[in-house]
């Protein structure tokens, strides 16, 4: 290794450690103030969700929907022969879509007044930051650090990922054949996104849980639902169970499950992920972290060193990139504007099919807190576009208050992800359900699956 070498950088105003959503979008609101900015990024633009989460995934699941729904037709509208997936290309298709979102990325940030550095940032003292790059210590001064460093998967002790035979979220990406089986630990977002991308291209899929359900965060209603529908296509759920590694082979492994024996060729474990805190000597600044690893803020983003802040999945919260892109965007207001933070809603989306979005108290929260709700449920196979498309699963779940304000919201069915936006904006803006009531919806559309919901919650319903 070549000797390194140190000189001092001129002092920054703001300093960015992270360059995923939340990281690049605080740079961008931080430079439109006319503030000196430093950004740094030891891996990639763009952070877990675009090179290896929410992009990749989701071109992934969009060819998984595409050869579902052909199957699904082949020989009842069209005469179709011979069909058979790519897997090869499939995942090529997944990385040009994040090569070409990851080039416009770096043009945005190349093209504004922001320094960006492609480095390790350690922190030397709470101003002060060294970035190791290219075998060379750059020193950089900084008024404000706001730590973006997002998170990695969070494995079991005892199942750990190899790439071959045992992937985790991150390296399954990489996948180079379509297994004939795999087993899938974990039932989360992550577990049952790959679930219903691997068992539409042929797999034969088993999800194990060790909680007593999928989703356990989620309305019982809709767990209910897309557990029907994956049983359906003959996805095994075991819940409640534990999984053991008995043997790793070369083409396979060997595993017990509530002590029965199977063999899969591939193993996916998606248990979860945690904050990544480590490697920038926070513990130097005595940084306070819970006993989760998430650094410890205020409503405001600042932790207990004045001048130090955080924000996206190091911090207590969904970690989610639209919520760590929205803390990017509002944290300038709270850092030099002191404006007040009086909390968002944070939709949580699902894009397999059906797909599942959700937002605000669950049905089963609000048993359990004692609070009074009105509720109403309106099938897809009651909404005229669903029954044109040849899709109808599904419903949307609406709960509100005495003064008709959305409590919580979940729907299941094709386009729940993009709908879900319309019942945010009544919930973060402190809005009635008279205002979706009020509003002419196109017909035919999906979405009007809520304003028909909303017209059952005032007992004026039309179509149910």
């Amino acid at each position: 290794m070549e000797k390194l070498s140190n000189y001092q950088m001129n002092n920054f105003d703001v300093c960015i450690i992270g360059g995923g959503p939340g990281g690049y979008t605080a740079a961008i609101e931080a430079e439109r103030r006319g503030l000196k900015v430093l950004l740094i990024e030891k891996k990639t633009l763009g952070g877990t969700c675009l090179n290896l989460g929410c992009i990749p995934t989701k071109s992934l699941l969009k060819s998984a929907e595409l050869y579902s729904d052909i199957l699904k037709n082949q020989n009842k509208l069209f005469n179709i022969s011979n069909l058979s997936i790519n897997f090869e290309e499939i995942i090529k298709n997944s990385q040009k879509n994040i090569k070409r979102l990851l080039s416009g990325l770096e043009y945005l940030i190349n093209n504004k007044k922001i320094t960006y550095i492609n480095g390790t940032a350690k922190f030397k003292d709470k101003r002060t930051v060294i970035v190791l790059k290219d075998n060379t210590e750059e020193i950089h001064n900084s008024d404000i650090f706001i730590i973006s460093t997002g998170s990695i998967p969070k494995n079991p002790k005892k199942i750990i990922p190899d790439n071959k035979i045992i992937y985790d979220s991150d390296g399954i990406l990489q996948l180079s054949n379509l297994p004939k089986n795999i087993l899938i630990v974990g039932g989360g977002y992550i577990g049952v996104e790959f679930a219903f991308f691997f068992s539409s291209l042929g797999s034969k899929v088993t999800i194990v849980e060790d909680q007593k359900s999928l989703l356990s965060a989620m309305d019982t209603e809709i767990i209910n639902e897309l557990k029907k529908n994956f049983k359906a296509k003959g996805i095994k759920i075991e819940e409640n169970s534990k999984v053991n590694i008995n043997k790793i082979n070369k083409t396979n492994a060997e595993v017990s499950i509530n002590n029965d024996q199977f063999i899969y060729e591939k193993i996916l474990v998606a248990t979860g992920r945690q904050p990544l805190t480590k490697g920038m000597n926070i513990e130097l600044l005595d940084v306070k972290i819970n006993n989760k690893g998430f650094i410890i803020t205020d409503t405001k983003y600042k932790t207990n060193i004045e001048n130090i802040f955080a924000i996206g999945d190091v911090i207590e919260g969904p970690m989610l990139a639209h919520r760590a892109s929205f803390d990017g965007f509002r944290i300038m207001d709270y850092i030099y504007d002191d404006k007040k933070n009086n909390g968002i809603s944070v939709p949580s989306c699902i894009y397999c099919q059906p797909e599942i979005a959700s937002i605000g108290r669950t049905e089963d929260s609000l048993l359990k807190n004692q609070i009074n709700f009105k509720k109403a449920i309106t099938p897809f196979k009651s909404n005229g576009k669903s029954i044109a498309q040849g899709e109808n699963r599904g419903f949307c779940k609406i709960m509100v208050d005495q003064n008709l304000k959305i409590l919580g919201a979940h729907i299941i069915g094709r386009g729940a992800t993009e709908m879900i936006s319309e019942l945010n904006i009544l919930m973060s803006n402190n809005l009635s359900i008279e205002s979706i009531i009020n509003t002419v919806y196109p017909h035919p559309t999906l979405s009007e699956i809520i304003y028909e919901c909303c017209l059952q919650l005032i007992e004026r319903e039309r179509h149910i």
